[in-house]
């Protein structure tokens, strides 16, 4: 029921104000955009191979199909994807390193401001977070099965998140790099080992063979060097690495709001019942005295003790405190966990026992986080590539939190139903977690996924409207250019009108059309392109400016920015009139 609870409190969040969003991030216009594209067209935005393979603007493109072009059918992707991910990293965290962990990971996912503001965005980032879940989940299961279905289940759904995105192979890296070190530390209790290179080796090959239609499809491009061409000019390398990195951690304090203080809080409760139990465990151990007779300062200092990652946060912010919890919960589940179960282990122990199977989860856990903080700030600092990283942050604080489940032999939710007094005796503990919870919502109210994301849309709209009542165009025929605005194209278009066309040059001067007005609309893309400037710089003549609109981006658009902008400043739209 807990489960269901932060599952539901999860999709609340991330559904909660939609109307207020529109397609707005470059990348959202493009993906969002097939539909507006003939088979004779491509039936996609021109260059979308750039940004990211087919699979998730087509799932945007039958979305919309079915809903229209309003907001719940281009974010319907993102929205499930996002809510599948809270039960699914539940699930995970709860057959890697017990209940109390997969409760944890279900409370982070489900208030990650992060991924709640990505989970309202037609982006491909946390479809990917999604799959490489998944597909590490089934390669841990594929090592330890004997049965074959799971490294082609495996290999399915790192094709799948392959398709979404163009570094969705990166389960194979987290499965490779993770199992070899496992192995090399049970070498001796694990009889063969190229078995599980061969399982490796089986997911390696059907997740090429998934996303073989995806390359086969770059090929009238020019194949996958023009992508990874195109991609290298985002690479900062080492000698960015702390810039970007720093970048980074800014980026997720501006973030960072009401619904990721309030799992923080619960996290600590959870830590604070955990100890409580350890405690009161042992005491029936040991029979102590009566609790009448009992000093009330234990309790009061395990709820200060299971505050300690509240007051981390305030100190340095909640992403900070999820990569310090994670880290020491990797390290304490591979060199601390030790064997719960009373026996001890045999050199000839099968890979299916408890502690190798926990032992393999904390080392591929462990190539992922450390693998992803190192590589994630070689390449620009955009905010959502950082999702796959904050993944395995919540994974390593739910792995410390089990590895404190797992000092005792029973599991928090049977000690909770346990018939038992001691159960009953954690009330100072559990006033202060609601006092720290109440704390917490008296802070400033603050949710970045909420706030109004529909600037271009309203920008569109006035431009349909200040065209129509332009005295030289017909109210009903006129052409429309947009250059480097995928957004605006896809907003002009979802209001309805159908002569709307994106340019990359100005070819389209040389065949004017007599009697239908053209118009040009630029913005913020092409005022700091370059490129834009020199080729307009030869053509200015042929225009004249009609108007120019006060475009107020959103927080996650400005945080793509070489340098963040000022709370309340504009960019300039601008629509011109071809002579």
């Amino acid at each position: 029921m807990l489960v269901i609870a932060v599952c539901i409190l999860g999709g609340l969040f991330r559904c909660l104000f939609l109307s207020d969003t529109a397609i707005e991030h470059f990348d959202e216009g493009v993906y969002a955009s097939n539909l507006w594209f003939s088979p004779e067209q491509g039936a996609e935005y021109p260059g979308r191979y750039y940004y990211a393979p087919p699979l998730f603007p087509f799932l945007i493109e039958w979305s919309m199909i079915f809903l229209g072009s309003g907001a719940w059918a281009t974010f319907l992707p993102s929205l499930l994807l996002g809510m599948a991910t809270i039960p699914l990293i539940w699930w995970v965290a709860r057959n890697w390193f017990g209940p109390a962990a997969g409760l944890v990971a279900a409370i982070l996912a489900s208030c990650s401001d992060l991924h709640l503001i990505y989970s309202r965005a037609a982006l491909t980032d946390v479809g990917l977070g999604f799959f490489l879940l998944l597909s590490v989940y089934l390669i841990w299961k594929s090592y330890l099965s004997q049965d074959w279905k799971w490294p082609v289940l495996a290999g399915v759904t790192v094709g799948a998140g392959w398709a979404i995105k163009y570094n969705g192979w990166l389960p194979l890296a987290v499965g490779l790099s993770g199992v070899v070190p496992w192995l090399l530390v049970h070498r001796r209790q694990l009889s063969s080992k190229t078995g599980f290179f061969l399982r490796w080796a089986v997911v390696a090959c059907v997740a090429c063979l998934v996303w073989s239609p995806v390359l086969m499809g770059l090929q009238k491009w020019g194949g996958y060097s023009v992508v990874a061409t195109n991609h290298s000019r985002y690479v900062v390398g080492f000698s960015g690495w702390l810039n970007s990195f720093s970048r980074q951690e800014q980026n997720h304090g501006l973030l960072e709001g009401t619904p990721g203080y309030i799992g923080v809080g619960l996290v600590c409760l959870v830590l604070c019942l955990l100890l409580h139990m350890i405690k009161a465990q042992k005491q029936i151990a040991i029979k102590v005295r009566p609790r009448t007779e009992r000093s009330t300062w234990n309790p009061i200092l395990i709820g200060l003790f299971a505050a300690i990652p509240l007051v981390v946060v305030s100190l340095f912010g909640i992403s900070p405190m999820l990569g310090i919890l994670g880290l020491e919960g990797i390290l304490l589940q591979l060199f601390f966990s030790g064997n719960r179960t009373g026996q001890k282990q045999s050199k000839n122990d099968n890979p299916d026992s408890g502690s190798l199977k926990r032992s393999l989860a904390a080392w591929l856990l462990a190539a992922w986080f450390c693998g992803l903080f190192l590589a994630t700030p070689l390449y620009y600092p955009y905010p959502r590539l950082t999702i796959p990283w904050t993944i395995s942050a919540w994974l390593g604080t739910a792995a410390c939190v089990g590895w404190v489940e797992q000092r005792d032999t029973k599991s928090l939710f049977h000690f909770l139903s346990d018939n038992n007094k001691e159960r009953f005796s954690f009330i100072p503990e559990i006033s202060l977690g609601m006092i720290l919870i109440l704390v917490l919502c008296f802070m400033p109210w603050s949710v970045a996924a909420w706030k109004p994301r529909n600037g271009l849309a309203v920008v569109s709209q006035q431009v349909l409207s200040d065209i129509q009542a332009e005295p030289v165009s017909s109210p009903s025929e006129y052409i429309l250019y947009t250059y480097a605005e995928p957004g605006l194209f896809f907003n002009l278009k979802a209001q309805g009108h159908q002569l709307t066309a994106p340019v990359a040059d100005f070819q389209f001067l040389e065949s004017l059309p007599s009697q239908v007005p053209v118009y040009l609309i630029t913005g913020p893309h092409a005022t700091r392109d370059p490129d834009f400037q020199k080729k307009f710089d030869q053509v200015r003549d042929h225009f004249e400016l009609v108007k120019t609109y006060e475009y107020s981006p959103s927080l996650l658009v400005r945080l793509n920015q070489a340098h963040l902008s000022g709370k309340d400043e504009t960019e300039p739209v601008l629509l011109y009139r071809a002579k």
